[in-house]
């Protein structure tokens, strides 16, 4: 049992976030006061997973393919650390029983061999990372990223939100670039100017200092005021959450959904997934540890979430920079790939299927006759959640230069029939 673990709101800029005086609420058009929107949780697995060991061929040819190519590394269909089987022609790793719980529950939703069109990706983490998170495939020139855009662009934001978008990281990700709303979660003393034994009488120092009517004043007034306001929020992670980072963070944005403070996007990170040396043999090892961490604190998120009656208020999007090569390396690892399984979690979710199409695994299948090929843009996914689940139109603002239409919507939420596969 973990010892509980409080967390609270930081700001490693919090000061300077709001140095253009723009307030923590919205004054475009907005829901009214007081309503409670919905939430988008997008958690971007840092280090490149390797998504071929998740979502996995159990029969046929792709089997067969998958097992010649995985000879030490490959997760077994049976037997120990055997993998869960999802539809028959794939399963996912034994490791990960929590999100196998959510998706017998039609709360999960695998979108398989997900990337950037074919040329426009990257196997450089720094770029690809970028590239994903500024939503321009190909583009690392955009200088705000996919959810600024959506925050700036969204008629569906609570008017009188508190804390409307904010980050767990130490520092605010290239998603949220542009954004002079967006908070980093950290501790207390992270986000208050002073945290020491004379906190109060600096914070009363800046208020007189800057009682005046310009725009320093007035972000300055707005961070005094943010700062009180977050020392009165409690946010406790619960003990059925198991004891890691990511837990810790998903619990705490829990916390803040359910106190109603009009949280609107969030962005979670969880590294470690570049596996180049000593992956894991037979389905154990440090990935099937890895695979377990993920899966056990996002199975507790939307638990606390269901508990409280609001899974239907959140959409939890799961993603990496890229997947891994088809074979596995000398080292027993896999090297930067391409295509990879993304997967979208809530109680709106139109869970318990697979979507999308699995472009197989033999030689003459594979992008440059080692990668996993794209058969879905990433944008279409995250398209599907922007529009059809937090209610935003706007599409050409949130990814510039991609055309998406509800006909070719998955359904990820409803409102869409499901996309026809390629599986057996």
């Amino acid at each position: 049992m973990k010892l509980s673990r409080r967390k609270f709101i930081g700001g490693t800029a919090s000061l300077l976030a709001t140095a253009s005086g723009m307030q923590l609420g919205f004054v475009h058009a907005a829901l009214p006061k007081g309503s409670r929107g919905k939430t988008l949780v997008y958690l971007f697995l840092r280090g490149g997973y390797d998504g071929l060991n998740m979502v996995i061929p159990r029969t046929g040819t792709h089997r067969t393919e998958y097992e010649n190519k995985r000879e030490h590394i490959q997760v077994p269909v049976s037997g120990d650390n055997a993998m869960h089987n999802l539809n028959g022609a794939f399963g996912l790793h034994g490791s990960a029983s929590g999100m196998k719980s959510l998706y017998d529950a039609g709360k999960l939703a695998v979108v398989h061999a997900v990337g950037m069109p074919e040329g426009l990706g990257s196997r450089s983490h720094f770029d690809s990372q970028e590239m994903y998170e500024l939503g321009t495939p190909g583009d690392l020139s955009t200088t705000t990223g996919w959810l600024a855009r959506h925050m700036m662009s969204t008629p569906g934001l609570v008017e009188d939100a508190s804390i409307p978008s904010l980050s767990t990281n130490s520092s605010s990700p290239t998603s949220l670039l542009g954004d002079k709303t967006a908070m980093t979660l950290d501790s207390v003393s992270g986000f208050h100017p002073n945290g020491g034994r004379y906190g109060n009488e600096h914070l009363d120092a800046l208020a007189k200092i800057y009682d005046g009517t310009s725009s320093l004043d007035y972000a300055v007034q707005s961070s005094i005021d943010t700062i009180n306001m977050l020392q009165k929020i409690d946010v406790e992670v619960p003990d059925s959450y198991p004891n890691s980072s990511l837990a810790d963070d998903l619990g705490l944005l829990a916390g803040m959904i359910k106190m109603n403070v009009g949280l609107q996007v969030a962005a979670v990170d969880f590294g470690g997934w570049d596996t180049h040396n000593g992956q894991g043999d037979d389905g154990g090892g440090y990935y099937a540890t890895r695979v377990e961490t993920l899966s056990e604190a996002i199975k507790a998120f939307m638990d606390d979430l269901a508990s409280h009656g609001l899974d239907n208020d959140v959409v939890l999007v799961v993603q990496s920079e890229f997947g891994r090569r088809v074979r596995e390396n000398g080292n027993r690892g896999t090297d930067h790939g391409t295509a990879f399984p993304m997967f979208v979690v809530g109680g709106k979710v139109q869970g318990g299927k697979i979507y999308g199409t699995f472009p197989g695994v033999a030689d003459d299948d594979l992008y440059l006759h080692t990668d996993l090929k794209v058969t879905t843009d990433f944008r279409k996914v995250l398209s599907d959640i922007v529009v059809n689940f937090m209610g935003n139109p706007n599409v050409d603002v949130v990814f510039p230069g991609y055309t998406y239409s509800d006909a070719d919507s998955f359904g990820l939420t409803g409102g869409a029939e499901l996309f026809s596969n390629g599986f057996e």
